[in-house]
């Protein structure tokens, strides 16, 4: 991945040229392919090239118009540029590259803001027009590329990362109250703030302006909430969906060398893989090939799926190329704290580096991954309001009946209810229970009744932003009950924040992820979906299942298991024991609440639960002792 960098001064002041070299050089791992830089007098802007595709060879980034009026830098790929090249040479648009960066710099020209609904793809970008003495950025409909600024009142900084907008200067670094107290207690509010305060995160689907007056952010996407899809013949839904995910496989594979495929053995990533080689077939990849990757885990354990990758291989008549997990031991992580100025990532994505090293010794540069099928196809008992709206009653029999085969019938008894018939209460009832349980704890019975590890000052804080977010939250007007679940999973503050630290960390290892699974087009089809399309049967991913049936294994197609990496944060905590069970109680620390610390890691020493809070709680720490120091 590619990363970008600039500084636009509003008072008529000299830029910092100092600045945006050191801004730059935080993010020198992104630029595999070099730095460079436009600078101006009240302008500075600074491109890491990363090379994916035969287009982005054709030019040079910052890129200027042919006026020089206008100066990009982005990170990122289209998944529509044949469409856009088409629309701009209709209105007579003079391109002079098929890159990507010069397309996005002609819809601006052409549209002005409204080009961000015209791209698709996973992007990240800013344009210096010296025209309007204005700033235009945007991201892409679910944030899969980072972007990050500061704004002073004269001056805006912008970065794909974190510590490139620290690497600016000329502001104080202290860390996020909010924030903090957010990762400290597990629990997330807030889509634009980061642990930094005044370095602010732009959200999903957004486009930020920036002149004299300050930034704006708006909001340029949401999906499809009253659309809907409906055919006779469950085959037709099969093809339909084949085809949408097959277009966004396609998409995503544009590159100049062979695209890796990450190959779980899981129905989703599968799915990709086998996708990717059927248009290989084809002669519709637009790559010289498509090759798979797998990890091992510990053999006979929940983490080990190779046989399943091997299945998947056996089938499709190609190798699935292996390699073992890596867990690095603490120091690495703390290392990357100090480094990037951000949470840790979490043990179980770091253990991807040896595939990530295979990959790159295979010559590739993109790496397409199957995430997104678990959250838009795997369903939700949503399905019983479904049924008893149509009157299919023998369906929602058919479903409590699975439900209490696993779960019993008491637990069946409150699905039904929940998720059966209070859906259809009329919008004033909802109204009233939303006001009479604001200030109700998100927590339930998980690892105890709250955060009990976090002082009452933090849930005080806490109660406050949830207050707030109570407040601001439009979501639950949303009539149809899988489409606001589906719309509120896509706008937790929690992935948000995921995303980025995915997205740098595929960067420091050298590759590009992409993930046809969350493109535009693919989620627009998912919202229009009848949840019974998705959950049946008592199984989620009906749809995506019955499609690819002809494109998978029976294996990985009668797959009901799901693996699980726990034993990634069990090499990480276990030696943190000491942190948890004497240093920060010891240290005294306003925010902590000893019992709780201590009740939270005797939990996860004898349940092995916990795992998340507590590796949240040592980024928590190592940050606080990095502010403290300096």
């Amino acid at each position: 991945m590619s990363g970008f960098a600039a500084i636009v001064r509003f008072d008529n002041q000299p830029v910092d040229e100092a600045a945006i070299h050191r801004m730059t050089a935080a993010m020198d791992f992104r630029a595999h392919d070099g730095i460079r830089h436009e600078i101006g007098k009240t302008f500075a802007l600074g491109h890491c090239m990363f090379h994916t595709t035969a287009e982005s060879l054709e030019a040079s980034q910052p890129l200027v118009s042919s006026d020089g009026g206008l100066v990009i830098a982005m990170d990122g790929w289209l998944a529509n540029p044949d469409e856009l090249r088409e629309q701009l040479l209709e209105r007579k648009a003079r391109l002079r590259n098929r890159s990507d960066a010069e397309l996005i710099l002609h819809a601006y020209e052409t549209w002005g803001e409204d080009c961000a609904i015209r791209i698709e793809g996973e992007f990240a970008f800013v344009i210096r027009d010296g025209r309007t003495n204005t700033v235009f950025c945007a991201k892409d409909h679910v944030s899969m590329r980072p972007f990050h600024y500061h704004w002073d009142g004269r001056r805006l900084v912008v970065a794909s990362d974190i510590a490139a907008v620290l690497a600016a200067g000329d502001f104080a670094r202290k860390l996020n109250p909010d924030q903090m107290a957010e990762q400290l207690a597990s629990e997330f509010y807030s889509l634009d703030e980061t642990v930094w305060t005044g370095v602010m995160r732009l959200p999903l689907a957004s486009i930020l302006r920036v002149d004299g007056n300050g930034p704006k952010v708006r909001r340029y996407w949401t999906p499809p909430l009253e659309t809907s899809i409906r055919y006779k013949r469950e085959e037709e839904y099969y093809e339909h969906y084949r085809e949408v995910l097959l277009d966004s496989v396609r998409r995503a594979s544009r590159s100049q060398v062979p695209v890796a495929c990450e190959v779980s053995g899981g129905h989703d990533s599968s799915a990709i893989f086998a996708l990717a080689r059927r248009l290989k077939e084809g002669d519709r990849l637009p790559a010289p090939d498509a090759l798979g990757f797998t990890l091992s885990g510990v053999p006979g354990d929940k983490s080990d799926e190779i046989e399943y990758a091997r299945d998947v291989g056996r089938f499709l008549g190609v190798p699935i190329h292996e390699t073992p997990r890596t867990v690095p031991d603490l120091s690495w992580f703390a290392r990357q704290i100090e480094v990037e100025c951000d949470m840790p990532y979490f043990p179980n994505s770091q253990s991807m580096f040896a595939e990530v090293e295979m990959v790159r010794q295979h010559g590739c540069r993109v790496l397409l991954d199957g995430e997104g099928g678990d959250e838009f196809v795997g369903g939700s008992a949503f399905v019983l309001n479904e049924m008893l709206l149509e009157g299919n009653l023998g369906g929602v029999v058919r479903e409590l009946r699975h439900m209490k085969r696993r779960n019993g019938w008491k637990y069946a008894g409150e699905r039904l209810f929940r998720y059966g018939f209070r859906p259809m209460a009329p919008m004033a009832f909802d109204g009233a229970m939303r006001h009479l349980r604001r200030h109700r704890q998100p927590w339930g019975e998980h690892l105890g009744n709250g955060p009990h590890w976090a002082s009452r000052a933090i849930l005080e804080r806490l109660a406050e932003k949830r207050e707030v977010a109570h407040q601001q939250d439009q979501n639950w007007k949303i009539r149809h009950p899988v489409r606001r679940r589906l719309w509120r999973e896509l706008q937790n503050p929690f992935f948000e924040f995921l995303r980025d630290l995915s997205a740098r960390l595929v960067a420091r290892l050298g590759i590009e992820l992409r993930t046809p699974m969350y493109s535009r087009r693919y989620i627009e089809f998912i919202f229009g979906l009848p949840e019974q399309m998705r959950f049946f049967d008592g199984y989620g991913k009906r749809i995506h299942l019955g499609a690819l049936r002809h494109d998978l294994p029976e294996s990985v197609l009668n797959r009901r298991s799901k693996a699980e990496f726990s034993f990634t944060f069990d090499r990480q905590l276990q030696p943190l024991a000491s942190l948890f069970l004497q240093t920060i109680p010891d240290e005294n620390r306003p925010e902590v609440c000893k019992d709780g610390l201590l009740k939270l890691y005797k939990n996860y020493e004898e349940t092995g639960e916990g795992i998340w809070e507590l590796w949240r709680i040592y980024g928590w720490y190592v940050l606080k002792n990095m502010e403290e120091i300096a």
